[in-house]
């Protein structure tokens, strides 16, 4: 990968890029690992991405300016608490709740975009929890999956 590249993807500045250049810095192998790299496969490897049908739900009659992103979408799984989401990740959430099927939910388990514990944490935070379905397959979600 080209240093301009690796500059791009991890949004650093050169002068970091540079300094981990210097063989005896903590993260000289970190510098030889992205120079090394094909740029391809690490952007791959870093882009995170929300199952196509759960955009489809969230973005279905929104206008193409509102659309969420599957940024938006990881922002708001990380939060920790209910009252630390935006009025716009509320929005998201409460759809998400309200318009998914038990399918949808293991995509998102499933894919990594947020573990059956923590959606559940943030459902029981929320207005949402005694009017959702998922109250009554509590127990499918709260299921761990061995592998």
């Amino acid at each position: 990968m080209q240093e301009t590249q690796a500059l791009n993807l991890l949004d650093i500045p050169r002068s970091t890029f540079k300094e981990w250049s210097n063989p005896t810095h903590k993260k000289h192998k970190l510098y030889l690992l992205l120079k090394h790299i094909d740029a391809t496969y690490a952007e791959s490897c870093i882009a995170q991405k929300v199952p196509k049908k759960i955009l489809i739900i969230l973005n279905r009659n929104i206008k193409q300016e509102e659309r969420f992103s599957d940024n938006e979408i990881f922002k708001l799984f990380s939060k920790k608490s209910y009252a630390k989401l935006t009025s716009r990740e509320r929005v998201a959430f409460a759809k998400i709740v309200r318009e998914c099927e038990e399918e949808e939910f293991n995509e998102l388990f499933n894919e990594g975009v947020v573990s059956k514990e923590a959606f559940l944490h943030l459902l029981s935070a929320s207005p949402l929890a005694p009017f959702s379905a998922l109250t009554v397959s509590h127990n499918t979600l709260s299921r761990t999956r061995h592998v």
